[in-house]
């Protein structure tokens, strides 16, 4: 059976993402944020001690995004965003790939976001570290694939989450659904197929790319809803 190793499965998205896995016999690891504390490097050695990291698949959907203008940031607030965001994946990729190596082949996606690619008023810390996960993907595309490992984003637009519920007013997501060309958000299994079509093996040959999932908003503009 293979493995599939998750962070943020407890979320809407991650949710949608386990069981279209386990609903094609994929055996789902995917520790809650108090078994698995992803702002500490020591924690995250820490629950790997003595387990097993054999996973042919990595998925990390796990993430947090606290709106708020760059004057009223703190630093505390961006180290943490950018480390749950980005520096757990680089950090889990350390600890998960070297099975995937040794076996010569895995599969590793990042759910990313629109906000990698643009920004919007208040969202310097999370925009700020979907940009960093972005890169470190293409990175470690051209890293791995000596390995038969493959590398990719999955970018969002706008979906039908309790997140985009909690940082938008209605209004807003009103606004948003008029300026995307397929006239609504996404549903969470719209995300969870695409990230699974690049981790299965249908995919042979898609690396250090980012699949934008976004009903034609970017290709569009998108422009309108940013302030």
């Amino acid at each position: 059976m293979k493995k599939l190793f998750l962070t943020g499965g407890r979320g809407d998205i991650g949710s949608a993402i386990k069981k279209v896995f386990e609903d094609s016999n994929y055996q789902v690891i995917t520790p809650s944020s108090n078994e698995l504390n992803l702002e500490k490097t020591s924690e995250i050695k820490d629950y790997f001690k003595d387990k097993d990291c054999d996973f042919s698949v990595f998925v990390h959907c796990a993430g947090i995004n606290n709106p708020q203008k760059f004057s009223e940031l703190t630093l505390e607030n961006i180290e943490k965003t950018i480390r749950i965001n980005y520096l757990s994946f680089y950090e889990l990729v350390k600890i998960l790939s070297p099975k995937m190596i040794e076996k010569k082949q895995g599969k590793i996606v990042a759910v990313s976001s629109v906000y990698g690619l643009v920004a919007r008023v208040g969202r310097l810390a999370y925009t700020s570290s979907k940009h960093a996960l972005n890169g470190c993907v293409k990175n470690l595309a051209c890293e791995l694939a000596k390995d038969n490992i493959l590398v990719n984003c999955v970018s969002p637009g706008f979906v039908n989450t309790k997140m985009t519920d909690k940082n938008n007013p209605a209004e807003k997501i009103k606004q948003m659904i008029e300026k995307i060309p397929m006239n609504r958000l996404a549903s969470v299994e719209e995300i969870a197929n695409v990230v699974y079509f690049l981790c299965s093996d249908k995919n042979s040959y898609i690396t250090g790319q980012n699949i934008i999932a976004d009903g034609g908003f970017m290709a569009s503009g998108g422009q309108g809803i940013w302030e």
